[in-house]
């Protein structure tokens, strides 16, 4: 019985030691989208930025996740991506929806 509770523990020990960077860094990610989103620049730049962060996050984020429109007066940035995670007997993906706005304010 001993033995059986320690190889739960060992076993949870383990997932959360795949689980919890990812979800912490994916965390941080989504902070930063909503921080860049509200600067005004072009699209081309701000996917370049998101996809750098992401990387140094170790999030696979590519130009092609990011989904960048503006419409209805508003500037909308949305991110798909998948994490693998790669445990001994399987592997397991975990998907993250990124999504951050702002109001687009036409001169006149």
């Amino acid at each position: 019985m001993r033995l059986l509770k320690l190889c739960f523990a060992l076993a949870a020990v383990v997932a959360l030691t795949q689980y919890a960077p990812i979800y912490y860094y994916s965390s941080e990610f989504e902070e930063y989208v909503q921080m860049e989103t509200r600067h005004a620049r072009g699209k081309r730049q701000l996917k370049q930025m998101l996809v750098t962060k992401a990387s140094d996050y170790k999030l696979p984020v590519q130009e092609e996740n990011i989904d960048i429109s503006t419409a209805d007066a508003v500037f909308r940035v949305a991110v798909d991506y998948r994490v693998p995670i790669n445990f001994y007997l399987f592997k397991h993906e975990l998907a993250f929806h990124t999504v951050a706005s702002r109001p687009i304010f036409s001169e006149r």
